[in-house]
């Protein structure tokens, strides 16, 4: 069976999935305990090896396609009540709401049960889905029918080398927190965008060409240095705030060490995952 790329990702790296080539990694994660499921949803396989570390590599071969597929997750502790639609197999957009609204904490019900009108929604963007056969698929505009997820696992995993500054005010100095100007005119830190999502709106690109990269400016909130049992090699595990608390993986082979009160920048690529890799029952 083909892989779609040999060499070992920025994604994976940032999870400490290193290896000589994307062969070695996937064959060391099977017999690690990789589990997974044929014949399911529109694909040939999925399946999912899960570190003790919380890194995960998903393993997704769509029927009709030779080759298999691999996606960067992890065990994301940040959760949120969300609407979760696929525009593709693995890439979904993801609407997310307060965790809990003044109408649900006067009535005592769960976001869940209020309308849609009285959800507090907080943020939109595109992510893969390490679970997607328990997303709906809706791949043309019209017909879109989303689950809504009372506890989504909501985390992203570095698609490239970031930058760490210091502080929020060390951010707000720099070219990119002040938009190249004197520093007078600052932006916040804390934000996650989805240009693929804005090209859509914009009529730009259409859901089948669609990808889940974002650009990320993070503030750490915890930062904590992982080891990948099954490789050996560190990463990092942040907890921190864009637009929502959120989790994300990266590299240790930073320039600066990340730590609380940083602000972390860069493209990452959003994952969501309704937990069914941590559940005993797996499809079929």
């Amino acid at each position: 069976m083909k892989y779609h790329r040999r060499v070992i990702s920025h994604d994976l790296h940032a999870l400490g999935f290193d290896a000589p080539d994307l062969d070695v990694l996937v064959n060391s994660a099977a017999e690690a305990g990789a589990v997974g499921v044929e014949d399911v949803g529109g694909f040939d396989l999925l399946a999912a090896y899960t570190d003790p570390s919380g890194a995960r590599l998903a393993l997704m071969k769509q029927k009709g396609h030779d080759e298999m597929e691999t996606m960067a997750s992890l065990v994301a502790p940040t959760t949120h009540p969300a609407d979760v639609v696929r525009f593709s197999p693995t890439v979904a957009l993801v609407d997310v709401y307060s965790q809990a609204s003044t109408a649900s904490m006067l009535t005592g019900e769960s976001v869940l049960k209020l309308p849609a009108a009285n959800r507090n929604h907080v943020a939109r963007f595109l992510a893969n889905v390490d679970d997607p056969v328990e997303v709906p698929l809706c791949a043309e505009p019209g017909d879109d029918t989303p689950r809504f997820v009372e506890h989504l696992r909501v985390g992203a995993v570095a698609n490239q080398m970031l930058r760490v500054f210091e502080s929020e005010e060390e951010y707000g100095r720099s070219h990119e927190g002040s938009l190249g100007g004197n520093g007078n005119l600052q932006f916040a830190a804390g934000t996650l965008l989805s240009p693929w999502l804005m090209e859509i709106n914009a009529g730009r690109a259409t859901r089948a060409e669609a990808s889940a990269v974002a650009e990320m400016m993070m503030i750490c909130r915890r930062v904590e240095k992982r080891t990948n049992a099954l490789t050996g090699v560190d990463w990092y595990r942040i907890v921190g705030d864009t637009s929502i608390p959120m989790t994300v993986a990266i590299p240790v082979n930073l320039p600066r060490v990340p730590h609380e009160g940083s602000v972390i920048s860069g493209q990452v690529v959003p994952v969501v995952s309704l937990g069914t890799w941590e559940g005993d029952v797996l499809w079929g």
